[in-house]
Formats: C-alpha cells, sequence, structure tokens
C-alpha cells in the first residue's frame, strides 16, 4: 500500500508490505520498502501499484508539483520504479542499476507529471496512464529508461507540453493524449475473457473529472484505433478511481467520492451485456 508520512518533520510518500492471513481477514505490516518519495505540496503524490511478475513490482509516481523532479534521477518524483517487492531494491535491468544512488537505482523510467494508472498488457508490457496541466492526459508504452518529457521549470511551469522534445536525447510521446479538457484518467486495466466481445484486450479507464470509464482500443503495435463510453458507466457514480478484472473476468470499479455511511464510495462488478 501507499501512505503519506511524517517524521522528524519531514513529509513524505511510503510503499508499505502487508502479509494477509489466510482468511483474508487480518494483516500485518512486514516492512517499509520505498520511503522519501516527495510529498512536498501534498499534490501529485501519484502512487499507483503494480505487479509486473512474481519478482518485478512497479511504483508510479507524481511529482509533488516540484518542477525539478520528473527529470532529476535521484528523486523518486515523477517517475515509474521498478523493485523487488521482498527488498525494495532496484532490479537489473532497471537502466541506473549500477548507480550508487538507491533511488536511482529504482528508476525504470522517468519525466512524468502524475501517474495515476499502470497496466500490464498480455505481452508483458506495461502501460500508464497520467494526468496532463489543462490539457493533455497520456495513456503511455513504457519502455526500460524511457524519458517521457515531462519538465517544468524554471519554478513549476504548467504552460509546457506534457512531452517537451527540446529536452536533450529522445522523449517517449504519449500513444493517447486528451488534448483539452482533461477527464483526469486514474486506474486502468486490460479487459480479459471473451465475453466482452469488441471491447476483449482493450484498456478500461477510470476517470475521476470525466466520472467515466473509458474504454480504449489500441492495436497491438501499441497505435490508439478508437474509444467508447459505456452508458452504464457515465457519470451515474461520481468519481471513478481504480479498475480490476476479478473471478470470471468481471471488472470492480471504485469509486472515490469522499464520505461514508449508505451514501459513500462504493466497489462496482461491472459484467458484459
Amino acid at each position: 500500500t501507499c501512505y503519506g508520512g511524517f517524521s522528524n518533520g519531514h513529509r513524505d510518500v511510503r510503499v508499505v508490505k502487508w502479509r494477509l492471513n489466510a482468511k483474508h481477514t487480518d494483516a500485518d505490516r512486514v516492512k517499509v520498502l520505498v520511503k522519501n518519495l516527495p510529498a512536498t505540496s501534498g499534490r501529485h503524490g501519484g502512487c499507483r501499484l503494480r505487479f509486473g511478475g512474481d519478482s518485478d513490482f512497479y511504483i508510479g509516481t507524481g511529482d509533488a508539483t516540484t518542477g525539478t523532479s520528473p527529470q532529476n534521477l535521484t528523486s523518486g518524483g515523477g517517475k515509474v520504479l521498478r523493485i523487488d517487492p521482498k527488498t525494495g531494491r532496484g532490479l537489473q535491468p532497471n537502466p541506473f542499476y549500477d548507480s550508487s544512488n538507491p533511488m536511482k537505482r529504482r528508476v525504470y523510467t522517468y519525466g512524468h507529471r502524475n501517474v495515476q494508472g499502470l497496466a500490464l498488457r498480455n505481452d508483458g508490457i506495461m502501460w500508464s496512464v497520467e494526468h496532463g496541466t489543462y490539457r493533455d492526459d497520456e495513456v503511455n508504452v513504457l519502455r526500460n529508461g524511457g524519458n517521457y518529457g515531462w519538465n517544468p521549470v524554471p519554478g513549476y511551469n504548467e504552460s509546457k507540453p506534457m512531452t517537451d522534445h527540446s529536452l536533450p536525447g529522445k522523449q517517449i510521446g504519449a500513444r493517447w493524449s486528451s488534448g483539452s479538457p482533461t477527464i483526469a484518467p486514474s486506474g486502468a486495466v486490460w479487459l480479459t475473457g471473451k465475453q466482452w466481445g469488441v471491447w476483449r484486450g482493450c484498456l478500461a479507464v477510470a476517470t475521476l473529472a470525466d466520472s467515466s470509464l473509458r474504454i480504449m482500443k489500441f492495436s497491438r503495435g501499441g497505435a490508439f484505433q478508437r474509444m467508447w463510453t459505456p452508458a452504464a458507466l457515465d457519470g451515474d457514480f461520481g468519481r471513478l478511481r481504480s479498475v480490476v478484472m476479478g473471478p470470471n473476468n468481471a471488472l470492480y470499479v471504485t469509486t472515490s467520492n469522499g464520505g461514508g455511511g449508505a451514501g459513500g464510495d462504493r466497489i462496482l462488478r461491472v459484467t458484459a451485456s
């Protein structure tokens, strides 16, 4: 899990490992896997978690509205980190695995603004979903060592492009971009199971500002082809935060509206019609 920590006057975001009992009724804290992810502003915390396999674990982070973080390889902000889920250390073949800096060794990709979703496709490639500024929310294909081009300096200049191709080296552009207005996409998952019909193999993306579920079709080569917005999940449940595939290839969706009790947040179970 992710949570905001505070100790010795220092605020950060941390990733913590837990152990569930056999009945899934209780959890024991095992250890902090990663700490010192920036939380200077209380905004753009990111912290989407996803297994890539049994031995690799991905953490999508936000830039904490600190302009220098996304291109600073020793900062955990504005990155996708790839770690050992047992130790929290960076993994080979991460691009900077030989660095003496522990955070830099964890870096898988950089130059991100605020990673909200991570989704592993059945070809083994991880994709990310990211918040834009007042424009250009993104869906990206992650490549080991890739720079996705967010560099809002000097200060925190949100008029800069999400992928700034004026930077040195090569920057990787988005496979889908919202343009303007933005929809604040969040969690994402690839739909599996033949019952989904033409949506099988599509990317399901929850949105916050738009309060809808978006179904995005990409070619096997990663080119965006088309998008659907199912009427049953188009504004009736408020902000949608996370999506996961469950038993019998049902889709589970969480809301993110705040509040408790009968009118509070829900977990929705969605099946193909």
